[in-house]
């Protein structure tokens, strides 16, 4: 067994925290928007719902996607629930900072019923690449590299995860969302209102030096136009079938 990725502490904290900075992250409400637009034409009425990782204020968007909506604050969750008792479930985040991706997806998969249907959606590995070259610079400057940025799944190995956890008709489509910064803090900050730190267990504890950080702005600054900066986050979004029996 290959030791662990993600310090799940970290990511429980984070995420509390997050809650307590912006009750409506807008990504988050992006992502939600999204899944009742791809739930609109389905031609079926869900009866169990289960939503995971959808922050308080928005829950009253997705109460009507089934007759009866539990909202939980974490993947986890799922471990108290019985097997093949959701007709839907609805996964905002989390997946991308997890160990085990295809043993998740496989547990998720169980508690579906026959021709349940999972939505989901992680940020993907083409995103934020402003901060990225920012963050190296900050590297450069201290002259050693740290691990700062999570490793992404890629479209195409998510849709394989998803069929070798026994989805039929696994879907992953990407969306990309631009957004202009004045200063990389900024950024930064709204990364931590979604709960989008490093919560990689060989993160680095200390802050950046002086100097690491203005290499790290310049960097930043150099991308911009007009006295802002374009960054790009990346969206993953899946779909998955619990298949029919027969």
């Amino acid at each position: 067994m290959t030791d662990p990725l993600f310090d799940d502490q970290a990511r429980a904290l984070k995420r509390a925290r997050a809650l307590r900075r912006e009750p409506t992250p807008f990504l988050a409400q992006r992502i939600v928007e999204e899944f009742l637009e791809r739930l609109h034409p389905v031609q079926r009425r869900f009866g169990q719902a289960l939503v995971t990782g959808c922050p308080p204020a928005l829950q009253p968007l997705l109460a009507g996607v089934a007759g009866e909506v539990a909202f939980a604050s974490s993947f986890d969750a799922l471990a108290e629930v019985e097997e093949a008792s959701l007709d839907l479930l609805l996964v905002i985040g989390e997946l991308d900072g997890r160990d085990e991706l295809e043993l998740l997806l496989r547990i998720a998969r169980s508690r579906l019923r026959s021709g349940g249907l999972m939505l989901g959606a992680i940020p993907g590995g083409n995103g934020l690449p402003v901060l990225r070259e920012a963050l190296h610079a900050a590297d450069r400057t201290s002259g050693s590299f740290a691990a700062r940025m999570h490793p992404r799944i890629e479209p195409g190995a998510l849709a394989g995860l998803l069929s070798a956890a026994g989805f039929s008709e696994p879907v992953v489509d990407v969306e990309r969302v631009r957004i202009r910064y004045a200063q990389l803090r900024r950024l930064i900050a709204d990364l931590r209102d979604h709960a989008a730190t490093n919560i990689l267990r060989a993160r680095p504890r200390r802050p950046l030096t002086r100097a690491a950080w203005l290499a790290a702005e310049e960097a930043f600054k150099a991308r911009g136009v007009g006295g802002r900066t374009e960054e790009v986050v990346e969206l993953l979004f899946l779909a998955g079938w619990a298949p029919q029996r027969p």
